[in-house]
């Protein structure tokens, strides 16, 4: 407000008091010329009278004039007040007579703002409710689908145990998991996979029937609860949920992708143990499809199969942490070794093979646990592991024989590894650590470890290959782009599938191959090294189509680093 604007009310109000002041000089005034006619002013006793009467109508009018003004002011602000209650309460702003100055001003100004706060607290109370709806909804649901999440699920798979084991009705629980969903993660990034999830869902919901759940309870997994269905439903359902994500064709950055997902079915009756129980059967009947060869329904209603299976994975994933907290981890050593000479004095270069113990002393193959290692994601740890241990091997070695280059050692890495940014900076660090010299060092890598992530691992691969680490392709032969991999990868040697030269002796196919491999090889300028070298016969042929170094049984057992090192 201007200065000449508040000045106008100030006037206006002052004018009014200054009226108001008059008045009981007038009634004074009026009383005492009254007064005066009627008793005179001859005698003091009159004036005295005529004064007194003056005086007490003056104070009698003024006792007046302020009831009148109090009574006035007093309803005014309280007309303002019913009014401020009134919009405050959600009402429509009220019509007010026109108040005294500067109370109009005020009364315009108060009930602005109440309306305007009003106002705001309802815009206020609508953002509260909104937050409260999409708790409410994120408490239940995953927010990058809009499905329900794993605590939506198991509120309903309570409800349906508890009808099974009241009522005696058969449900199913169908637990889904994106096939190689790993790999869209590492060749694309994050961004990729979290839209894959996205566009899937729709496929999936668009097949089952009003009523029956979907929901996301992980990283790329799925689960339907299918509620009164018999286990012939279930299973036909999960097929059709295989079937449609087959179907489907998953777009990114100009490429269009096929995607399988495994499926796995437990049926819940009256004789399911608990919500636990029946999540953990029906993940490991997804497992088990995985292990069957991905893209499949695994379906079981049987004590004896839950039993089976939860030995197969569950069981599994607990031995492993197991072994690499309790040191039931080991590591063998089978040479490399000149096929023509394999008894020359010392062991130039050997395999690290990684095993793990049992009970009474037995040694567990790989083949065993590295599925659910790789189903849990625990290869890294299991690489590193090797690696760590590997090196430990590699500098006893080194004291014993006091010689800082003694062996070249070969190390196999799995696809998580390759994919993994920081597992450069780890060798660095265990190259500083252990002082084994890079150059000592073989990785050897599978096509489908590097099909992962085509690029990450060809960035990894000329990283360590540019400190001196020297790369294998290893399984050469054994899928369909080997050939079409050594355009792309810069490895510096090749392994001959073993398949191929175990039959080398008895299959001239067998011996074809193993000899347009060797020879692409040596035109790459490659080395080429062939496993599962079990007899003379295999050797010798090996060595008529030009392979130079082998491992194998009939070269060499892998043994303990004491039984291989301390006897050369």
């Amino acid at each position: 407000m201007s200065g000449s604007s508040a000045a106008e009310p100030r006037k206006l109000l002052a004018a009014r008091l200054v009226g108001l002041g008059a008045i009981p000089l007038a009634v004074f005034c009026a009383v005492y010329l009254l007064a005066s006619r009627f008793l005179g002013l001859q005698t003091m006793h009159a004036q005295m009278w005529t004064l007194s009467l003056a005086l007490a109508g003056s104070v009698a009018s003024l006792f007046l004039l302020g009831s009148f003004a109090a009574r006035a002011v007093v309803g005014e602000v309280e007309a303002v007040r019913e009014a401020l209650r009134h919009v405050a309460g959600g009402g429509e702003r009220p019509e007010l007579p026109e108040l005294t100055a500067p109370l109009e001003d005020l009364k315009h100004d108060v009930l602005g703002l109440a309306q305007e706060l009003q106002s705001q607290h309802g815009k206020m109370q609508e953002r509260l409710d909104t937050a409260r709806q999409q708790i409410f909804f994120l408490t239940n649901h995953d927010p990058l689908t809009g499905l329900p999440n794993r605590k939506a699920l198991e509120e309903r798979l309570e409800s349906a145990l508890a009808t099974a084991k009241s009522q005696g009705s058969t449900h199913a629980l169908l637990y889904l998991d994106i096939d190689y969903f790993h790999r869209i993660n590492d060749s694309f990034g994050h961004l990729a996979g979290d839209e894959l999830l996205r566009r899937i869902a729709p496929v999936l919901q668009a097949t089952l029937r009003e009523g029956e759940l979907l929901a996301r309870i992980g990283g790329d997994e799925f689960a339907v609860l299918l509620e009164n269905c018999s286990a012939e439903f279930a299973q036909a359902a999960a097929t059709q949920l295989r079937d449609a994500v087959q179907a489907w064709q998953f777009e990114w950055s100009e490429k269009a992708f096929q995607v399988g997902v495994s499926v796995g079915v437990v049926a819940i009756t009256k004789l399911a143990p608990s919500l636990s129980a029946v999540l953990s059967e029906a993940d490991t009947a997804c497992f088990t499809a995985k292990e069957q060869g991905r893209n499949r329904v695994f379906a079981f209603h049987d004590a004896s199969t839950s039993q089976y299976m939860r030995q197969t994975s569950r069981g599994w994933l607990k031995r492993i942490n197991d072994a690499l907290t309790e040191g039931a981890f080991t590591l063998l050593y089978q040479p490399i070794v000149p096929i023509e000479m394999p008894r020359t004095q010392g062991i130039p270069r050997v395999e690290a093979l990684l095993r793990m113990s049992e009970t009474g002393g037995e040694l567990i193959l790989p083949m065993s646990f590295i599925p659910v290692a790789e189903r849990y994601d625990l290869m890294r740890t299991i690489d590193r592991w090797v690696i760590d241990r590997a090196f430990s091997d590699f500098r006893r070695l080194a004291k014993m024989r006091d010689n800082p280059t003694p062996a070249e050692f070969s190390i196999n890495l799995s696809g998580h590894t390759l994919s993994s940014p920081e597992f450069a900076d780890f060798m660095q660090e265990k190259f500083a650590q252990y002082n084994v010299p890079p150059q000592c060092l073989y990785f050897e890598i599978t096509e489908t470890a590097a099909i992962a992530n085509v690029e990450r691992a060809r960035g990894l691969i000329e990283t360590l290959r540019a400190l001196g680490v020297r790369f294998l392709l290893d399984d050469f032969g054994s899928g369909l782009s080997s050939f079409n991999y050594l355009k792309h990868f810069p490895v510096d040697g090749i392994k001959i599938d073993g398949l191929f030269v175990k039959g080398i002796a008895k299959n001239y196919l067998d011996y074809a191959l193993v000899e347009s491999i060797q020879k692409i090889g040596v035109s790459l300028g490659l080395q080429t090294i062939a496993e599962y070298v079990e007899s003379e016969e295999i050797a010798r042929k090996l060595v008529q189509v030009g392979v130079l170094l082998g491992q194998g049984f009939y070269l060499g057992a892998p043994k303990p680093w004491e039984a291989l090192f301390e006897q050369g």
